[in-house]
């Protein structure tokens, strides 16, 4: 049968599968009530939520259980927002959090989808490939057709909370990875979490070895303080300051998408109320 490889034929497959999943939600919701619409979505955030859990029902997770459990915790950003992002929705009233969920959905989510980590070189319709898909499409769809239906439009405003949201999701994973060490989930000492390259997946302790390429992008908003290891923590080899060590490269990278991404519906939001105010003008006696 094959196997999900890059730019291959599974490979936009699942892209086109996305594409569908994203349009048959908005057309089956644009004429529901808003809160039937919040319903939908809200139940397919929890479907994903259960999902991250009974996966450990499935090979490859049953196979390697209890071991397998370090697969559901919070180990990534994308495991993060798939635990948190049903709890999240929950909230009626806009804020902050919301505005940080249409941006870590869609970028984590359409990352995924352009480079999708744990389905590449996997059978195209293995269970756990096919997880990986519904789990990443759900997490960049829902906040998206949130968006369009306009229940949580993001706010561009809110630029400023993004990176710092970010770096909450970061000290999530920071302290996740400290505590699966601890409860031998993750087997290793507190030490070896210093490494970059020993679990590492969402560069929570710096460049991994296999994206050195980064460290020209990044390097230059951080500061050497943030690299220096002073307490001789890593051996001498490259050392940051776990989550801290991003505050740069977050303000300077993740303003300018949060922009990009937001910015169609604020025009949208502004030329909407410009329309709405001109009708009130002619209508004025």
């Amino acid at each position: 049968m094959g196997a999900v490889k890059m730019a291959n034929g599974y490979y936009f497959l699942y892209w086109g599968i996305a594409a569908v999943y994203l349009m048959a939600l908005i057309i089956a919701l644009h004429r529901a009530s808003r809160k039937t619409a919040r319903i939908v979505l809200l139940v397919l955030l929890f479907l994903n939520f259960l999902l991250h859990y009974l996966k450990q029902a499935f090979p490859p997770y049953v196979y390697e259980f209890p071991k397998s459990l370090r697969m559901s915790a919070m180990q990534n950003l994308c495991a993060v927002s798939t635990v948190l992002f049903p709890f999240i929705f929950l909230i009626k009233k806009h804020n902050i959090l919301h505005d940080f969920m249409f941006f870590m959905g869609v970028t984590g989510g359409l990352a995924a989808l352009a480079y999708p980590t744990e389905a590449l070189n996997m059978p195209p319709f293995a269970f756990d490939t096919v997880r990986f898909y519904i789990c990443h499409m759900t997490l960049a769809v829902v906040p998206l057709a949130a968006a369009v239906l306009g229940i949580h439009r993001p706010r561009l405003s809110r630029f400023w909370a993004i990176p710092l949201m970010f770096l909450v999701w970061e000290t999530i994973i920071c302290l996740n990875d400290f505590f699966l060490v601890w409860v031998g989930l993750v087997e290793g000492e507190f030490s070896d979490l210093f490494n970059a390259g020993f679990h590492n997946s969402s560069f929570t302790f710096g460049v991994r070895p296999d994206f050195a390429w980064a460290t020209e992008i990044l390097h230059p908003f951080v500061p050497r303080f943030l690299r220096t290891d002073y307490f001789n923590l890593n051996g001498g080899k490259p050392f940051y300051f776990p989550v801290l060590w991003l505050t740069g490269p977050a303000f300077v990278y993740l303003i300018p998408i949060y922009a990009v991404i937001s910015s169609p519906f604020a025009l949208a939001d502004y030329i909407k109320r410009r329309k709405a105010a001109r009708r009130s003008r002619i209508s004025a006696p």
